[in-house]
């Protein structure tokens, strides 16, 4: 796997919209916000004419396909952060410019819908990639310290060096549901984009890899099904390691609100014989942690933590 180059003050960052739109004024923020950071600002033509596509998405999957193309192929763009997630991305998934992905690695920040996206760089084009905050939903309007230290740390770091991943002080701490130890690529993102994927050319390759998984405001029933889906679908047989997000506000307030998430989680997970690390704080709620997709991970069950390696 291929880590990009770090970025440096007086850099490049590309922003695109490959799934929902953004508002004017989160979109121009964000972009005050990183120059005050001390970087430049390039713009894909979806988010910066506000191409509106029935209302939902952010343009046309060619036109949003294309404006990743040009990021990635652009020698001046040394980052691409995404602006939101919602839907769209598995539009754009043919149209994209694989050889000229593969060819100019370069940092790629997003999760949520954006999990496809991560899918198919970590895959098809042997890039890092990292699950991390976007513009309008996590850099607008605040960009906490927590979210930001992290997502830096994540992209800055160098080989040979190992980053320990830590929650904010704001949530729990990691806990494991099952114990254990496991080392493999990190894999995944959100469960029901990770279902989406399922028989297409995009599905993950789960075997030998660490699992990551979170989602937001689903029903436990509904994650009941996702994960059996996998189950079902062999995504689980070969797994080293299961980590799993916060599921930000998902319950069981329809049928049972006697019957909590947590409970779920050490229920569903119980017969399972590789570890399974839960409240990872990479997903739906703020302040976010960033986790670098396709990078080596190890489970430590018995110290409870998550560390992450570069290889040198």
């Amino acid at each position: 796997m291929v880590f990009p180059e770090m970025l440096k003050p007086g850099d490049t960052i590309g922003l695109a919209a490959p799934a929902f739109p953004v508002s004017r004024e989160k979109r121009d923020a964000g972009a005050s916000l990183l120059e005050s950071m001390g970087y430049k600002v390039a713009m894909g033509d979806c988010l910066k004419n506000l191409y509106n596509f029935h209302e939902y998405l952010a343009g046309g999957a060619k036109e949003r396909a294309e404006d990743l193309n040009r990021l990635f192929g652009d020698p001046e763009v040394k980052a691409i952060f995404c602006a939101r997630g919602g839907y769209g991305s598995a539009h754009i998934l043919k149209y994209l410019d694989y050889e000229t992905i593969r060819a100019n690695p370069k940092i790629f920040v997003g999760y949520s819908d954006i999990t496809n996206l991560h899918a198919v760089f970590n895959q098809i084009c042997g890039l890092v990639t990292f699950h991390g905050p976007m513009l309008a939903t996590e850099m607008v309007p605040e960009f906490d310290a927590y979210s930001r230290e992290s997502l830096f740390a994540a992209m800055g770091m160098k080989p040979g060096e190992k980053l320990e991943f830590h929650n904010p002080d704001s949530k729990p701490g990691i806990r494991m549901l099952r114990p254990g130890s496991a080392v493999g690529q990190l894999t995944g993102g959100n469960l029901s984009l990770v279902i989406g994927g399922l028989g297409t050319f995009y599905q993950l390759d789960t075997r030998g890899k660490i699992l990551f998984l979170e989602d937001v405001e689903e029903s436990i029933p509904r994650l009941d099904m996702y994960f059996t889906h996998l189950e079902n679908a062999g995504l689980m047989d070969g797994v080293a390691g299961i980590v799993l997000g916060e599921f930000y506000k998902c319950s069981n307030e329809r049928y049972d609100a006697s019957y909590d998430l947590e409970t779920f989680l050490h229920d569903r997970f119980a017969g399972y014989k590789v570890p399974v690390m839960y409240h990872v704080a990479s997903d739906h709620s703020n302040p976010m942690g960033t986790l670098p997709m396709g990078a080596i991970c190890r489970i430590d069950g018995e110290r409870e933590r998550l560390e992450f390696y570069r290889e040198a």
